[in-house]
């Protein structure tokens, strides 16, 4: 059943058959043939992030989350493809680290691509793996929090979020005694769409066609699961993926 509020399953379908996979296919398999190495780091990125939207329309065009999963071992396997990429290619320094750096949209994917693994109940060594494939440790808290949950227990935790205005509240919610969890997160999710104005696909509803791929608070979800918050208060917000919770729940 389409979960998505905002457009129709025919949408959703055209630009995941049609446009996203064949794309990514294509995209793949000239990655190397691509003369320029910048031009290798631009695509094995853009790579990643194609596949997560292809996981998220799948998820906003109702299909069963148990069948998400070769969308999920998608994203990882262009992970790993992203890594072995940036091993062999030579770029300076300022250039790297732009395209490497933890910014708002790069951590947003993470978090969507741990809420579908937590929820799918992957392997322990898939997710230690992802987690390496992620990197980034010590840089924001939120993320090294639900890493060191997932196992990665020797991990350091910032201080902080990087982007403290949009996940700190998140960051609080897992401070706070268990009790206070539940109304926390109900706040967090109500002023969640505004704090994302800053991120890429804010208001791409709006734009072109095929931009608009959902607007999931995933890492709300993330949250719930991996602290065990109740979330009976908002399993019906539109931005909340409450099956995927109860998914987690079923099998747990």
């Amino acid at each position: 059943m389409l979960r998505d509020k905002l457009f129709d399953s025919a949408y959703f379908s055209r630009w995941i058959d049609f446009e996203q996979q064949e794309a990514i296919d294509s995209r793949k398999t000239s990655l190397n043939d691509l003369p320029k190495h910048v031009g290798r780091a631009l695509r094995a990125t853009s790579l990643v992030t194609s596949a997560v939207q292809i996981a998220v329309m799948r998820y906003g065009r109702g299909d069963a989350i148990a069948e998400l999963r070769d969308s999920i071992l998608q994203v990882k396997d262009l992970l790993e493809l992203k890594r072995s990429t940036f091993a062999s290619i030579q770029l300076k320094k300022d250039v790297r680290q732009m395209y490497e750096r933890l910014d708002l949209g790069r951590l947003y994917e993470n978090l969507t691509l741990l809420a579908f693994m937590v929820s799918l109940r992957f392997s322990v060594q898939d997710t230690h793996r992802t987690l390496d494939l992620i990197g980034h440790a010590g840089e924001d808290a939120l993320l090294d929090h639900l890493a060191r949950v997932l196992g990665d227990e020797s991990r350091p935790v910032a201080a902080q979020s990087k982007f403290p205005k949009i996940y700190a509240p998140l960051v609080e919610i897992i401070e706070s005694p268990v009790e206070q969890r539940a109304v926390k997160l109900k706040k967090y999710l109500e002023g969640w769409y505004k704090r994302m104005k800053p991120i890429y696909w804010h208001d791409s509803h709006e734009g072109a066609e095929g931009a608009y791929f959902g607007y999931w608070c995933f890492e709300a979800a993330l949250v719930a699961m991996l602290f065990d918050v109740d979330d009976s208060a908002i399993v019906a917000h539109p931005h909340y993926p409450a099956d995927l919770v109860q998914h987690y729940r079923r099998l747990g």
